[in-house]
Formats: C-alpha cells, structure tokens, sequence
C-alpha cells in the first residue's frame, strides 16, 4: 500500500510570460545547484533532487485550452543514471 500523499507547497497564480521564464530560469539553476528554493510569502521550502531523477514533458490541446506540464521526478536512496 502507498504511503498517503503530503503536499508541502503548492501554488497556482496568472502571471505574465516573462515572469513564467524568470521563474523557470532560477528553478534551473536550483536544480543544477542541487536544491531548488520555493517560497510564497513567509512559505519556504526547500526541494533537493537526488538519486534517479525522471523528467516529464507534457503538451496537450482540448478545444481552445492547451497545457504544458513540466514534472521532475525522482525516488531518494535510488542510485542516479550513468549517461556516458
């Protein structure tokens, strides 16, 4: 059985295209840092990726709604992959 489901931080606000890419830029260089700081008013939690890490990418159309999600997955204590 799955152990229940925490949710740590959470977020979802409008915001302008330049602000998304500003967001998504420090996102990168957290991760390459290897800890990714969110923060929403006096919220903060910090987020360091380890062991085997899965990204997802995922464009979708209905009608005149699109969606694109951007998903960075990983289980702790799981050996990362050798890319030669």
């Amino acid at each position: 059985m799955k152990p229940p489901k925490e949710v740590l931080f959470a977020s979802e606000e409008r915001k302008s295209l330049s602000e998304i890419a500003a967001f998504l830029r420090a996102a990168a260089d957290g991760l390459e840092r290897g800890v990714l700081i969110l923060a929403q008013d006096e919220r903060r939690v910090e987020v360091r990726p380890q062991g085997s890490i899965v990204l997802e990418v995922e464009y979708e159309v209905q009608g005149e709604k699109e969606k694109l999600e951007i998903e960075v997955e990983w289980m702790s204590g799981i050996e990362p992959l050798s890319i030669p």
